[in-house]
């Protein structure tokens, strides 16, 4: 069994010519845009949030005098949403401190946590778009499998997935568009906590190596509960069975992305203070980008986000994220 703790090879790995600590390239650093987008609220239960929906209004009519109005109610339901707990440990052999000196020590402990921030914050994401608690319990039901058949927009109270037509390959793949908001999609965290990935230096412990026999490490634990919870599922919108590279000719055989995403933003509420985003997988954003232009000037722009900027779709933000998979089933 391998050990995966910090060695002397990986310290050498981060030292500079003149033997101060290097800066990292974080070349496995992936677009999550998700994590910057997202609104965040403590959920309403110890374990998960409990959102209540009205799935059927009462009937209504007109009166006459002397007449009397038939009783009736609406109905309502409930769904329960769990949290996934997301976690990773780091190890450092004490003895490197010796060696290396608390500085050098200390500053490759830091850069090994940025590594551990990035893989998380990755991890969070793909649930965010693809995890199922019926694949991993201790994640939590992302917007994918919450959306797995098409209904094109027939649904007046639960969420849009539309289909572009049929996949010619394996290069399948699908257009996210959400509401962040209080009464749209949210990521929940427990209560009495603050959002966010929480690190702990637990100093330097005993543990065990591969062999069963212990040793001083200096150890830090990342630990992560969130999950997602949708209180209106009209607010968010799936747009499947993208052939992504039809999507980059000047005639694709599916027709325009562009003209779908329209019709589907025209059936969704307005935004009404919830910050709307259009998520779609890299490999498809620049052929996005080209159709939107050849159709409409006027509906693309460039617009500030976050301090940058982001093309905008008819004023909405259009994020790629790699967490967007390119090799989706067919949604049917």
């Amino acid at each position: 069994m391998a050990d995966t703790r910090i060695t002397f090879t990986d310290f050498a790995k981060a030292t500079a010519p003149d033997g101060s600590i290097d800066e990292v390239i974080e070349s496995l650093n992936q677009l999550s845009p998700v994590i910057q987008d997202a609104h965040v609220e403590q959920a309403n239960d110890t374990y998960g949030n409990v959102t209540t929906l009205r799935t059927a209004l009462p009937t209504v009519g007109t009166a006459k005098i002397n007449k009397g109005v038939a009783r009736s109610k609406s109905i309502t339901s409930q769904v329960r949403d769990p949290m996934g707990f997301f976690s990773g440990r780091s190890e450092v052999d004490s003895r490197m401190r010796k060696v290396e000196g608390d500085a050098r020590f200390g500053a490759r402990r830091r850069i090994e946590d940025s590594g551990f921030e990035e893989a998380l914050s990755q991890a969070v994401t793909n649930a965010f778009f693809y995890g199922s608690t019926a694949v991993d319990e201790a994640g939590y039901d992302g917007l994918a499998p919450r959306m797995a058949s098409l209904n094109a927009g027939t649904s007046l109270t639960g969420s849009q997935v539309w289909s572009m037509g049929a996949v010619s390959g394996s290069d399948g793949a699908s257009l996210f568009i959400v509401d962040h908001g209080p009464r749209g999609v949210k990521l929940i965290v427990p209560p009495n906590t603050v959002a966010g990935l929480d690190v702990k230096d637990l100093g330097e412990i005993s543990v065990n190596d591969v062999d069963g026999n212990p040793f001083q490490a200096a150890v830090t634990l990342y630990e992560w509960f969130v999950g997602l919870a949708i209180k209106d599922p009209r607010r968010v919108a799936r747009l499947a069975n993208i052939d992504v590279s039809d999507a980059s000719v000047d005639a694709p055989t599916q027709g325009k992305i562009f003209d779908k995403v329209e019709q589907i933003l025209s059936r969704m509420p307005q935004p009404n203070g919830h910050n709307r985003v259009i998520y779609c997988p890299i490999a498809l954003y620049p052929g996005f980008l080209k159709q939107a232009r050849s159709v409409s000037n006027l509906a693309l722009q460039m617009g500030d986000y976050f301090g940058q900027q982001v093309p905008k779709m008819w004023g909405f933000p259009l994020r790629s994220s790699d967490q967007l998979s390119v090799t989706e089933a067919t949604v049917s």
